[in-house]
């Protein structure tokens, strides 16, 4: 009687344990210093290429992002305009800027930034889409990026233009030409199939998406803000997930977590800076990578957004979460 009744407590704990390990995950407690890489991201301003910048200041900003261990730069060089083209005067200091980055630190990956809101551009239109790769390639090949960074928003699952970009993009450009992409917030298609009956969901970006764009990019950096969550636990817990879902299903890109540094002074409907920040975004990263459900190799780091909100009141979060 007795042996029976362990058997069967011993039945029920495995069960628990199970679906604890499937639902949740088990998780471990470190640091984000175990996790830091020293390989983040940072998205930078348009003045740097369109202003000329003295030897200094372009040193100074070297050197404050070898201190914060960023590695990566987004550097905008102008919106793409709707024919897929961008003003050479918007970026015409872009040789000089990366020139003087190379005499400072060679292994800064600088990679030109060129976005635009979807809805004004076409890709759809083959003349459009050569435009951007005719952009690209200058950008990598005259003015010596490393790389472009597609910033297209949104982009979602059914985009079949915005995939043939990529595409087109990753034949034209050397092979050592780094191609990352911004992406919306990850959406599980199980998520579709439970709460597809509730709730219309019209835009999302799902595994079709994210295994479609890491067929031709090399990185994914996915824009975790702009949230409308209220709750600094629920904020957290989206950022978390994320970090879990995107590691455990990508193969072939890295990814970086963009969490945010802005502020609009009051909160909008669609963002309130008291729950959306580095704090708080590197505390979910932290969470997210602690879970053995995530796969820490496939993360590359974070990434901040954007640089010129880099104040000292997220400095000092993200040196007491994240540096050595």
């Amino acid at each position: 009687m007795h042996l029976w009744k362990i058997s069967k407590v011993g039945v029920g704990l495995i069960a628990f344990v199970l679906l604890w390990s499937i639902v949740i995950g088990f998780s471990s407690s470190q640091p984000g210093q175990f996790f830091n890489k020293g390989n983040n991201a940072v998205w930078l301003e348009h003045a740097w290429v369109g202003d000329y910048k003295s030897e200094a200041e372009i040193q100074k900003l070297v050197n404050d992002l070898r201190e914060y261990q960023f590695s990566t730069a987004f550097v905008h060089v102008g919106p793409l305009k709707s024919d897929g083209s961008i003003d050479p005067e918007t970026y015409k200091y872009s040789i000089h800027f990366v020139d003087t980055v190379r005499k400072f630190d060679q292994d800064l990956q600088l990679q030109a930034w060129m976005g635009q809101l979807r809805h004004r551009i076409d890709l759809d239109d083959p003349k459009v889409r050569h435009n951007v790769v005719t952009k690209s390639i200058i950008m990598t090949q005259m003015v010596g990026f490393d790389g472009v960074h597609l910033d297209i928003e949104p982009a979602w699952d059914n985009d079949p233009g915005f995939i043939r970009l990529l595409k087109e993009t990753r034949e034209k450009l050397p092979e050592d030409a780094i191609i990352s992409v911004a992406l919306a917030k990850f959406i599980p298609q199980s998520a579709l199939w439970l709460f597809g009956n509730l709730y219309e969901f019209k835009n999302y970006s799902t595994q079709v998406n994210y295994g479609n764009v890491q067929k031709y990019a090399d990185q994914i950096a996915v824009m975790v803000y702009d949230t409308s969550i209220s709750k600094e636990w629920l904020y957290k817990w989206l950022v978390k997930e994320q970090v879990i879902w995107i590691t455990s299903f990508l193969d072939e890109a890295d990814v970086f977590i963009g969490i945010p540094t802005y502020d609009y002074g009051e909160p909008r409907p669609w963002f309130n800076h008291e729950i959306e920040n580095v704090r708080t975004g590197l505390e979910g990263v932290i969470k997210g990578l602690n879970n053995l459900k995530s796969n820490p190799d496939r993360f590359a780091g974070v990434a901040i957004y954007p640089y010129w909100e880099f104040d000292e009141e997220n400095r000092e979060a993200y040196r007491e979460l994240w540096l050595d």
